[in-house]
This record gives structure tokens, sequence and C-alpha cells, in this order.
């Protein structure tokens, strides 16, 4: 999960992410769907999704293959379809009822529906293929319908200038609308507590100087690569920190960056405010206050 909000109108976001079974996912989400993360005191949260599992499933079943790098899906154009209709139907589907089953108010979106995100072609020593990030823009379509109160629950569809769609990384899309709205803080859950070092232990402090070298000695590796480097990049352009925890860890939901909170903070170059950060919805979230 992500915490995404615009200091200039103290607005906090929540992201929440989803790597498993539906079994798995459906646990999650009991336990922090309650009326509370989305009673008036939390206003609105949005959620932005991927869903590996679920494409992986797909692809098996039509004898289609894929291959990571990186922790990135390297995308054939000729898969497009067959993700997009995975993570914008399958996924989108069962995170909306998830939420509507807790009479959440939600809409189920792309991340290509919003004009005014920018997204451009995934840049790598390696050809991703069709795989893109969030580059800039601004959210107007998504800003308007956090405004009505409902959720947005965003798939991580997006569409280039020309308009080709890509399979844009559910943490980099997370980390590039946090960028957008000029985030006050930003949450990422994961299957593990945290970001580990050599020894298993989680590292409570994660400096951005040191991400390279610990990707190079295979400390970070595979899919926690592309989640270090977009709380990097959140952290380093938005300003605000970005807590790295484990979904199934209460504290980490309650007091993200409590001292006691067995969790991996990835600081800002700069000192930021006092910031707030909102367990929501399951999956990847953006949550919204006064």
């Amino acid at each position: 999960m992500k915490t995404i909000g615009n200091r200039s109108s103290h607005r906090p976001w929540s992201r929440w992410a989803v790597r498993s079974s539906t079994t798995r996912r459906h646990d999650r989400t009991s336990s922090i769907g309650s009326p509370t993360p989305f009673g008036p005191a939390r206003r609105s949260p949005s959620s932005v999704h991927g869903g590996g599992a679920a494409v992986d499933r797909h692809l098996d079943r039509i004898g289609a293959e894929t291959e990571r790098r990186d922790g990135i899906r390297i995308t054939p154009p000729s898969l497009m379809p067959e993700i997009a209709a995975v993570l914008s139907g399958r996924v989108s589907t069962e995170l909306l009822a998830d939420l509507r089953r807790r009479n959440v108010r939600s809409t189920a979106l792309r991340l290509a529906d919003d004009e005014g995100i920018v997204v451009e072609r995934l840049k790598r020593a390696f050809d991703p293929g069709s795989v893109g990030t969030v580059t800039g823009g601004r959210a107007t379509l998504f800003d308007e319908i956090i405004a009505t109160g409902r959720v947005p629950v965003i798939a991580s569809i997006g569409m280039l200038a020309d308009g080709t769609p890509v399979n844009v990384n559910a943490d980099d899309a997370a980390s590039g609308l946090a960028r957008v709205l000029d985030a006050r803080a930003l949450l990422l859950l994961t299957d593990v507590p945290g970001v580990l070092d050599e020894r298993g232990t989680v590292i409570r402090r994660l400096e951005p100087a040191t991400v390279d070298r610990l990707i190079r000695d295979g400390v970070i590796a595979g899919g926690m690569i592309p989640k270090v480097r977009g709380a990097v990049d959140a952290a380093t352009r938005s300003g605000c920190p970005v807590v790295i925890g484990g979904w199934s860890d209460p504290a980490v939901l309650a007091d993200p960056l409590g001292e006691t909170t067995v969790a991996t903070i990835v600081p800002p170059p700069t000192r930021s405010p006092a910031v707030e950060i909102v367990p929501t919805a399951s999956h990847v979230s953006l949550q919204k206050s006064p």
C-alpha cells in the first residue's frame, strides 16, 4: 500500500498492494475493510492495483509465457490485450465487489482513463516491451471522482500519447501518482515486514544512496527492486517519507512511522513536516482528507 497526499491541501493518501491468491487477498481485505478506515474521519480512499498472480494464471491457461527482469514483466505488444483484460476486468471487478460489499461507493478505472496523467515508455538497458511509467501530469479525473466521495479503483494500465496501451508496474504507478499529487506520505504493503538485509533482518531506515549497492549485492532482488526504486523515487521527488511494511502486521497499519513499528522507512532528501498515514482498503489505495 502506498500513502500519498497533497501537502498544500493536506491530503493524505494510502496505497495497498495485493500480490497473492484470491483467498489470501480476501483475508487481507476482511481485516482492513472495516467501517473505520472508510468512515468520515478517514475521508475517501482510492486504489491503484496490479495483479501479477492473476495475470500469471491467465497466461498459463492460454499457453503464453512472459519473462521478468529486475521485477518487471517483459510485455510483448501481442499480450497487452490479455493483460489489460485481466487487470481492468477481472481484478478490478473483484476489488470493486470487495468494496461494494462493505458499502463503499467505488468506481473502476484504468490509469489511462485520466488524460491528465502522462505515461511514457519505460526505458531500461533491456527492452521491456509494452511497459510504461508515470512521468508527470495532473490527476484531474481521479481528483474529481475523489471529490464526490467515491473510491477510484485504478488498474495500472496506462496509455502513451499516441494511444498505445502499456502495462505499468503497480508500485511504479502509485509512485508516479505520488509525485503528481505532491504526496505527503506513502505506504507500501508487501508480503514481508520490510526490506531485509543479508541476515534477514528488517532494515529500519534505508538511505537512498545505499540502494544501488544493495541491488548489486543481491540483498534487494526480484519484485522488491521496483518497489524500493519506486519508494526512493517517490521520496526524492515528492519530499515525503515512504514506508515499506508487511500487510499482516497491525502495527504497520496503525502507526507506520512509530518507533516500535517493524518496517522500512525510506526518508526524503530533506526533512518533511509531520505526516499522517491512513490505512484504507486492500490493494493499492490513495486517500484524501479535508
